[in-house]
């Protein structure tokens, strides 16, 4: 499905973005991966979801019962 329709890319390409970054996930990242910028910011919203859905999946993977585990203190 297309995200941005000024930039004309898709929500395949985006995933792929937010998946390939080594930085922190900001939206400008995204689009500066994807070699653009933000232009009307209709899709400001979708994106923000992705990195959103990105970041929970992630934190899931990493703590599957849903709980971070404490670290102790040194």
């Amino acid at each position: 499905m297309i995200v941005c329709s000024c930039n004309v890319f898709s929500d395949i390409q985006v995933q792929a973005a937010i998946a390939g970054s080594v930085e922190q996930l900001r939206m400008s990242r995204v689009y500066a991966s994807l070699g653009c910028s933000a232009q009307c910011g209709r899709c400001a919203h979708t994106i923000k979801d992705m990195i959103a859905e990105f970041i929970h999946r992630a934190t899931l993977a990493r703590f599957p019962d849903g709980h971070e585990k404490a670290e102790a203190c040194a």
